[in-house]
C-alpha cells in the first residue's frame, strides 16, 4: 500500500506571514523546519498504521522546500517546478490513498494566508459552480484515478472547505486564522503529535473517499485582465469577461493541467 502525501506550508502552524513561506527572507528556515517535521509526523503515523510506502510531493512555490536530509529516511519525495501533476505529482492508480500536510484556505476564504495557486495571479475558481480550493482542485485529479482522500492538516478554512466535500475525513487543525496574516496557532508538537495519531487511525481503518466533481468544466477569475490576454493564444480556453475564463475540454485532468499552463502564461504578462 503506497500512500501519498501533497505538502504546502501556509497551513503548518506557526506560518501567519507572506515572508515565513518565502525561500529569500531569514524567516524561511524556521518555517521550512517545521513544514518538514509536520511531514515526518505524517509520515511515521502511515508506517505505524500499516503502510506499505510512503511518497510526498513538495506542493509550495518552487517545490523544492522541504529539507530532504531530515526527512524520514523511509520516504520517497517528489521536489522541483515545473511538473505535470504541480501539487500532486507522483500520483497513480498505483496510489492507496493520499494526504494532504499544511493545507490552507481557497482564495476568497477568511483563512490564513488564504489564496488558491497563485495569489498573484488568481483571484478564484470555481469547478462547475462550486468554489474549489487547492484541496478541491487536487481531489479531483485524484478522483480521475480512482484514489481516495484520507487525511488533511491545515487551518480551520482548510479543514472545513475539505469536510464541505467529505464530511467525516481525518483531520487535524494545525491553526485558528484570526486575520489573512495571523492566527492562533496550536504548539506545532501538539500538532504533530495529533497529526502522527490521527494518520496511524485513518490507515489502520481504511479511511478514504474517492471525491468527484459534479461538472468537469473549470471557470475561474485572474486579478486583472492583462493576465488574460494570452491565454486567449489556448485553443480550449474561452474569455468570457475582462477577467474571467473558461476551461471545458470534456476531461477534468487535462482542464487541470490546462489551468495550470494559464496561471504559468499569466506570470509572463509584463508591461
Amino acid at each position: 500500500m503506497t500512500y501519498l502525501f501533497s505538502v504546502d506550508i501556509e497551513g503548518v502552524s506557526g506560518v501567519v506571514s507572506i515572508k515565513q513561506t518565502d525561500m529569500e527572507s531569514k524567516e524561511y528556515e524556521t518555517s521550512r523546519e517545521l513544514m518538514t517535521k509536520e511531514v515526518n509526523a505524517a509520515v511515521a503515523g502511515a508506517f505505524d498504521g500499516g503502510a506499505g510506502s510512503v511518497h510526498v510531493t513538495d506542493g509550495h512555490g518552487n517545490m523544492r522546500n522541504l529539507s530532504i536530509e531530515e526527512l524520514d529516511e523511509r520516504v520517497e519525495i517528489f521536489l522541483g517546478y515545473p511538473r505535470l501533476q504541480s501539487m500532486m505529482e507522483g500520483l497513480s492508480k498505483e496510489t492507496t490513498a493520499v494526504g494532504y500536510i499544511g493545507y490552507h484556505g481557497s482564495a476568497h476564504s477568511l483563512g490564513t494566508l488564504a489564496h488558491t495557486y497563485s495569489g498573484r495571479v488568481v483571484d478564484k475558481v470555481h469547478v462547475g459552480d462550486k468554489m474549489a480550493g487547492e484541496f478541491a482542485l487536487n481531489s479531483y485529479l485524484a478522483g480521475e484515478y480512482e484514489v481516495p482522500v484520507f487525511f488533511i492538516s491545515g487551518d480551520q478554512e482548510a479543514v472545513r472547505e475539505a469536510k464541505e466535500l467529505y464530511p467525516e475525513i481525518p483531520h487535524v487543525i494545525s491553526k485558528y486564522a484570526t486575520g489573512r496574516y495571523s492566527a492562533r496557532c496550536m504548539h506545532p508538537k501538539a500538532v504533530r503529535d495529533e497529526i502522527k495519531a490521527v494518520v496511524r487511525k485513518a490507515v489502520e481503518e481504511g479511511k478514504g473517499k474517492v471525491i468527484r466533481p459534479e461538472d468537469d468544466v473549470i471557470h475561474a477569475w485572474f486579478t486583472d485582465s492583462g493576465k488574460l490576454d494570452n491565454l486567449e493564444l489556448l485553443p480550449s480556453v474561452e474569455r468570457t469577461g475582462p477577467k474571467e475564463f473558461v476551461i471545458d475540454t470534456g476531461n477534468y485532468e487535462t482542464n487541470y493541467k490546462v489551468f495550470r499552463a494559464c496561471t504559468m502564461l499569466a506570470t509572463t504578462v509584463s508591461q
